[in-house]
């Protein structure tokens, strides 16, 4: 890790682009050093604070669409060939599909800020030839609340922005209640345009 926050002090909004692109593309980098770090080179006015959010969202997408497209193309032997390499084992995969086949693209929403499926959701959304464009739709949704909050925290806790790691599970909890509104509203906003047409 202390590479990685080398070089995005050496490469600036690259390096974090490229760190969090792998990361939702399911390379295990955890998202909470990268914008942990980000936040704290904002405090230090190294970074801007909406540049940040705006890129790391963007990465984030970019990510999920690698993986979605590795999930269309590749589908389940792609995952029980390769998987063992990114810790994305079958048991993973059947989790994450469950809660997509139930949910649909809500599961994206949600899922983009539960641990341990939130980047794996994508590669089902793949396999099951979900629409690519309410995928991408979706995916910025889930991404907005966990980016924003992540950037905000790092920025706030400055020198001490490691305290996000130690006290991960708080964040992801935070986060994944952010995540469940953002599905409610969006639900709501949905079908109450549906019903005034």
């Amino acid at each position: 890790m202390d590479t990685l926050l080398q070089l995005m002090e050496s490469y600036g909004y690259i390096a974090m682009f490229v760190a969090m692109a792998l990361e939702n593309a399911n390379i295990p980098i955890p998202s909470e050093v990268v914008l942990g770090f980000a936040g704290f080179l904002i405090s230090q006015q190294i970074f801007s604070f909406w540049t940040t959010f705006a890129v790391a969202c963007i990465a984030g997408v970019v990510g999920s669409i690698i993986s979605y497209w590795l999930g269309s193309y590749g589908g389940r032997p792609l995952l029980l060939k390769y998987g063992k390499y990114i810790f994305f084992n079958e048991r993973k995969f059947r989790m994450a599909e469950d809660l997509f086949n139930k949910y649909g693209g809500i599961a994206v929403i949600i899922c983009r800020c539960l641990p341990g499926v939130r980047t794996f959701i994508s590669f089902p959304a793949g396999v099951a030839r979900y629409p690519f464009w309410r995928f991408v739709i979706f995916t910025i949704i889930g991404t907005i609340p966990w980016t924003l909050l992540l950037v905000w925290a790092g920025s706030l806790l400055g020198s001490h922005w490691r305290d996000l790691i130690q006290y991960n599970h708080i964040f992801l909890m935070a986060v994944a209640a952010l995540c469940v509104v953002a599905a409610v509203v969006f639900v709501w906003h949905k079908r109450r345009r549906r019903n005034v047409a």
